[in-house]
């Protein structure tokens, strides 16, 4: 009776394994599946990208603008990314980012296809092997194969950006935030940001330009307005 028992018990949970709304077989820890249940955050997991904007305004205005090579070089590396610019605005890391079939899950929810296609003639892909190369216009520098944009940030899988911003608070503690974008738009002036950062030239004349792009981009109003309102009348 009891081996019949355990056989019956086994046979239930292989079923339910082949079920797939029986048990999840995602692993959060993957490095090359950002998937992760239709994009649902983690209850665990507090969001480490674009945190202070989720319930209240933010302003993107800043004092100081730099590129930072070690973190741009380290988001580049991570499964799912071709190429990666890191600009540090005061304490905030700013991200431009193409995206390559390395991972699956990095665009969320419904999103369906790419912005730009796989074949170097049109803008939206960037050649991240020759990146101090002052060859191309910077306007034209997304030309080469095999990476893609995404127009807007929102598209990006949450746990794409998840994992994103982890690496980058990981190695700069003094981060207080971490935005990311694949907007074609924002790699192109990024790398021509970039080319001034190469050559040492400073980024202060484009500080001003800097910071109305991140406004348009990310906007300054809180991302879960009716959270941001509830928490304005409790304060009252």
């Amino acid at each position: 009776m009891r081996t019949r028992r355990l056989i019956s018990m086994a046979l239930v949970l292989l079923i339910c394994q082949l079920m797939t709304g029986c048990f999840s077989r995602y692993d959060y820890n993957s490095a090359n599946n950002y998937g992760s249940k239709r994009d649902m955050p983690r209850q665990d997991t507090s969001r480490a990208y674009q945190t202070a904007q989720q319930y209240a305004p933010v302003s993107h205005k800043i004092s100081k603008l730099e590129m930072n090579q070690f973190l741009s070089d380290q988001v580049a590396a991570m499964d799912g990314v071709s190429s990666a610019i890191v600009m540090m605005g005061d304490n905030i890391a700013y991200t431009a980012i193409t995206i390559d079939s390395t991972a699956s899950g990095t665009r969320g929810g419904d999103v369906k296809g790419t912005e730009t296609n796989n074949y170097g003639l049109v803008k939206g892909l960037y050649n991240p092997y020759t990146p101090l190369s002052d060859y191309a216009d910077p306007n034209d520098l997304i030309t080469a194969n095999g990476a893609e944009t995404e127009m807007h940030h929102e598209h990006l899988s949450h746990l794409f950006k998840q994992k994103i911003a982890e690496k980058i608070r990981s190695l700069q503690p003094t981060a207080a935030d971490v935005y990311i974008s694949a907007n074609r738009v924002i790699v192109n002036e990024f790398n021509r940001m970039a080319q001034e950062s190469w050559h040492g030239r400073s980024l202060e004349p484009f500080k001003g330009h800097f910071i109305e792009m991140m406004e348009r981009t990310f906007g300054t109003d809180p991302t879960i307005p009716n959270q941001a309102e509830a928490n304005g009348r409790e304060l009252r």
